[in-house]
């Protein structure tokens, strides 16, 4: 059999342990090749035998591409050692390996551990797309007409804020499509409810705005229009200083310049920077009348940086801290009232898919979560099943890792025993953000884990895999 010649990189992805490792793969560096390898190394040098591995891949296709190379690359190896019983042995525990996708995953964690849960029968059925989406809409639609027939006084609110009076479809569809989003979180319920929670500013309406998430993301917005607005008027300086005749010209540019850094240093104050916006006034462009072409481009220049300031600042810099406060718990109160309609929602269609013993690939995922991890008194801990896991697994092994999503990352966290996961994934082949995969996840323990060469003993590595 022709050796493969792998270079540093793959080595390094092949070989390296002791730590969680993630695998930044370019298209075509042969990451496929290099996970295969890695799980043939595992068998042969390190005698781990394949049924102590976890491979997660994102489809069912995937995984079973994965187990034939890996049945091949075993075959492989018995032709140059045809009496190796540990070989022998692994074709065999391959048939129960944990190669498959995240949902087979945690439907085997369910059925094998349905007795871990409440109200759910061990026969229970994994129900079609087009099924849960009509069972939906059956919920949504009598969730409606009892709230019309009660006349309840907060789903009017709802109904005249986000609907008009011939149509109530966007609020149900905001509803369903709220209420799906918050289901790629590990604790939807808490975390809609905590979200919802930050528009409570009741109590804070005198603080300064710039304070609140919201302000912060806001002047953040000003600030890199600022940058960008600060950056065109010194090129348009520049030009302009090196002809003596349009020194006044020159002269205006700099007095912008002065004004909207002015600004960009008060940022930090809501009141402060709304007072600045509220006296902010660009002068008129000198009449002064020069044949010149520096002085021409000059104008449509700061034409086009005023035209664009002015966009960002007559959208954000509106009204003064308290008054932004205020529209903030305006919205709080509002939202509450959608949460709660959000809630008995999720209450009532997880009642009906109960009643027909059915369950959809989200339920999988939160009930195999429910299993693993037990929320006592505000502490998330590892149930005696996830242990068992932990103990079983040696490595976890995760393809595509950038369309993972929250939960995924719980459930996967909670089988390891904290320094076994390998991780490979091509965060710009990220395209299942409709899915609420979170690409961010990757890109967080890019930005976190160390190269090789500056990592210090059980720090997690990453490895670039770009050639």
């Amino acid at each position: 059999m022709s050796k493969v010649n792998w270079t540093k990189e793959q080595q390094d992805a092949i070989y390296e342990k002791g730590s969680n490792i993630l695998v930044a793969a370019a298209a075509g560096s042969g990451k496929t090749a290099v996970l295969v390898e890695r799980i043939i190394n595992k068998i042969i040098k390190d005698k781990i035998d394949i049924d102590k591995l976890l491979v997660v891949t994102f489809t069912n296709a995937a995984a079973s591409e994965m187990r034939e190379r890996v049945l091949d690359a075993i075959y492989k190896k018995l032709e140059d050692n045809p009496d190796d019983d540990n070989l022998q042995r692994q074709i065999t525990l391959l048939n129960k390996a944990s190669i498959c996708t995240i949902d087979s995953f945690c439907l085997e964690i369910v059925r094998n551990n349905f007795y871990e849960l409440d109200n759910i029968s061990p026969n229970f059925r994994i129900a079609d797309t087009a099924e849960i989406e009509l069972l939906k809409q059956e919920v949504i639609e009598d969730l409606f007409e009892t709230k019309y027939e009660e006349e309840n006084e907060d789903f009017a609110k709802l109904i005249n804020t986000y609907t008009s009076y011939r149509d109530d479809t966007p609020l149900k569809e905001l509803i369903l499509k709220i209420y799906s989003y918050i289901q790629s979180n590990p604790f939807p319920e808490k975390w809609l409810n905590e979200k919802i929670e930050m528009f409570n500013l009741k109590d804070d309406l005198e603080n300064d705005f710039a304070n609140t998430p919201w302000g912060e993301e806001l002047l953040k917005e000003i600030d890199d229009e600022l940058i960008d607005s600060l950056t065109s008027l010194e090129t348009i300086s520049n030009s302009l200083h090196c002809e003596p005749e349009l020194e006044k010209f020159w002269q205006t540019i700099r007095n912008d310049i002065d004004m909207l850094q002015t600004l960009k240093n008060n940022l930090g104050v809501w009141n402060k920077a709304y007072e600045i916006n509220q006296n902010l006034k660009f002068v008129t462009w000198p009449r002064q009348k020069i044949d010149s072409e520096i002085k021409d481009n000059a104008k449509i220049e700061r034409d086009e940086v005023k035209k664009k300031l002015s966009k960002v600042l007559d959208k954000i810099l509106i009204c003064d801290s308290k008054q932004a406060n205020e529209d903030i718990y305006d919205m709080y109160q509002i939202l509450s009232k959608l949460e709660q309609i959000i809630l008995e929602f999720g209450k009532e269609f997880s009642k009906r898919k109960r009643d027909k013993n059915i369950v959809d690939f989200n339920d999988i995922e939160h009930l195999a979560l429910n299993i693993l991890l037990k929320d006592e008194n505000g502490k998330i801990i590892h149930t005696e099943v996830a242990k068992r896991y932990q103990d079983k697994y040696v490595e976890i092994a995760i393809d595509e890792y950038q369309d993972s999503n929250l939960v995924q990352e719980y459930i996967l966290n909670s089988v390891s025993n904290g320094n076994n996961i390998f991780m490979v994934g091509d965060v710009k082949q990220s395209i299942y953000k409709f899915r609420q995969a979170m690409p961010e996840l990757f890109l967080d323990k890019y930005k976190k884990y160390k190269n090789k060469e500056n990592k210090k003993q059980e720090e997690n590595i990453k490895i670039k895999l770009f050639k």
